[in-house]
């Protein structure tokens, strides 16, 4: 008899463990979009957007703008000589030492603030942060999120991030040191109390939350897009406008600001024009927003088309290198996680 009443009972064990596996997976799926980011639709909802940066063109400072010249000069030859009529259509910056600064000199500036600002990262061993992310998927803008974040670069990449703001209390934890490759995540709310969940950062259900994967999470891999956008039109060398505008102070931060504008979606699929805000001191970008392109513009004005258009609205606030962070901020077992 006690025999019977065990079996019994671990039967029942058995079946209360895969009622709450499947729960949690049909809760995982109604979490989540199942559209993939980036597929592109017409534009069903506008964003509330504020402009904070009059789009007035000055100068570059001197000595940048001498390393631009000497450093993006053979570059420029190269594409004037394939492309000459659409290099000459270039728009001047401003004029510095007597040398005139067009849109090739203004990204190769840029570029090399960031370059610069992705060696300074990838010599921090840990960080703090607060990420600001808006993002359109699939034509509609989802909610803005507050996160902050913990990264890691060395020895190996790894985050942690819980939500500060919607779903509050979520957090979810990847780390190149597990085998698997999974990133965890545990919801917050009133699912708070479900188990968390192994996820392939690259699948559907994944890739519906976000535009970009949890591998390329943190100030250094939103830098690393921006940076191979930027080569991709040095490269091309015709095509795009880019103009340093007024410096704006963010996050009480003195900061660089950049506008990058494509001449046709044949140029860039997916980015109509970008806004990007460079820390003036560290060279790492604290603030990214992107448009796309709309279908029905044509009786917009700039401000609509843009408010129409966001696809991407990134900001990080609070940067902290100094902060002590442990190995154990990047674990499975922390037991302040409750994974």
């Amino acid at each position: 008899m006690p025999q019977s009443c065990s079996k019994q009972w671990q039967r029942r064990r058995n079946f209360l463990a895969a009622c709450t596996t499947v729960f949690s997976i049909l809760i995982l799926y109604t979490s989540f979009d199942p559209v993939p980011a980036g597929e592109e639709i017409p534009l069903r909802s506008r964003a509330d957007l504020s402009p904070i940066i009059p789009e007035v063109p000055v100068p570059l400072p001197v000595r940048i703008s001498t390393e631009a010249e000497s450093s993006g000069a053979a570059a420029v030859e190269e594409n004037a000589v394939v492309r000459q009529q659409d290099t000459s259509d270039a728009q001047p910056v401003s004029v510095v030492d007597g040398a005139m600064l067009n849109s090739l000199d203004t990204i190769k500036f840029c570029n090399l603030l960031l370059k610069d600002g992705a060696d300074f990262l990838r010599g921090i061993e840990r960080y703090s942060v607060k990420f600001h992310r808006e993002e359109r998927i699939d034509g509609d803008l989802k909610a803005p999120q507050s996160i902050s974040m913990k990264v890691q670069h060395q020895p190996v990449f790894a985050v942690y991030m819980r939500w500060d703001n919607g779903e509050r209390g979520r957090q979810l934890l990847y780390s190149d040191a597990y085998d698997d490759k999974c990133m965890v995540v545990k919801f917050g709310g009133f699912k708070k109390l479900l188990p968390a969940l192994k996820i392939d950062p690259h699948c559907a259900n994944a890739k519906a939350e976000s535009r970009y994967p949890v591998t390329q999470a943190g100030i250094l891999g939103m830098l690393n897009q921006i940076t191979e956008h930027r080569d991709r039109d040095l490269k091309r060398g015709y095509g795009v406008t880019c103009r340093r505008l007024e410096d704006q102070v963010f996050d009480e931060r003195q900061c660089y600001s950049f506008l990058i504008r494509y001449d046709d979606a044949q140029l860039s699929e997916t980015y109509r024009k970008s806004l990007i805000l460079v820390d003036s001191r560290h060279h790492i970008p604290l603030l990214v927003r992107n448009f796309t392109w709309a279908t029905d513009a044509e009786h917009l004005s700039e401000e609509e088309l843009d408010s129409a258009t966001l696809i991407e609205n990134y900001s990080f606030t609070g940067f902290d290198p100094e902060r002590e962070l442990v190995a154990e901020d990047f674990s499975r077992s922390n037991p302040t996680y409750r994974m």
